[in-house]
């Protein structure tokens, strides 16, 4: 096989990958939030500015493969630096948005807020590490579309687990633990058979030790009195 052929067949899949990321995503907000549109007056205006930055990353993460198979490298720097506008706005509105479902589960159950909280914390962090990694790299292809890939699965968790959760109950968060995992174990496989890359030198590698770290601390932490005592603090 070619050099330029293998690219075209890694451009295909990372483009595939990217269409069902977004499919799944944006499938799981369908009940709560696309089929009330155009009601736009229903939701408050943060809901929309989420929801269309949201829509961008995806669109934007969709197009990047596309123009490089186009040898289109102008276009592709041009709408990456979209996201220089696009993730700030995710991760403010996912603050905003986390305080207010927090403080309405806070009167109903302490546990559910902290717990919300938290996920919400760790979103926040683990989607600004990922995309700042990804932009310090933007001139290492393979770390580059790695941590774009992390970003990106961490914005698809939600949609993921509220679609998963229409299916049965309480799905939605083993797909969301297991996700990340999955991906990124995967790629690490095909790589060291494909073509013999060593593992702990992999940036799938270092995002799969990042999500188990999450996930060791979303079992540890959101239960804890001084944890709960912030989230009072932080939603009052």
């Amino acid at each position: 096989m070619s050099k330029s052929t293998s690219m075209e067949k890694k451009y295909r899949v990372l483009l595939m990958t990217f269409v069902l990321i977004a499919v799944i995503s944006l499938s799981g907000f369908y009940e709560s939030y696309f089929q009330f549109l155009p009601q736009f007056s229903r939701f408050p205006a943060v809901i929309h500015i989420h929801f269309s930055a949201f829509f961008c990353w995806f669109a934007m993460i969709i197009i990047q493969p596309l123009l490089i198979r186009q040898k289109n490298y102008t276009l592709h720097r041009k709408v990456g630096r979209l996201s220089y506008l696009l993730a700030p706005i995710l991760v403010l509105t996912i603050i905003v948005l986390v305080r207010d479902k927090a403080q309405r589960e806070w009167a109903v159950s302490t546990d559910n807020a902290a717990m919300t909280a938290f996920i919400g914390l760790l979103d926040i962090l683990s989607f600004s590490a990922y995309y700042i990694i990804a932009m310090i790299k933007r001139n290492n292809t393979r770390w580059h579309v790695a941590f774009i890939i992390a970003a990106s699965l961490v914005v698809l968790n939600p949609g993921m687990a509220r679609l998963l959760n229409q299916i049965k109950p309480g799905l939605g968060l083993a797909g969301a633990v297991l996700a990340p995992f999955l991906v990124s174990a995967a790629i690490i496989l095909f790589e060291k058979i494909k073509y013999k890359r060593q593992v702990l030198t992999s940036p799938y590698a270092l995002f799969f030790l990042c999500w188990a770290l999450e996930i060791a601390l979303l079992m540890a932490i959101p239960q804890t009195t001084l944890w709960k005592k912030m989230v009072s603090t932080f939603i009052m």
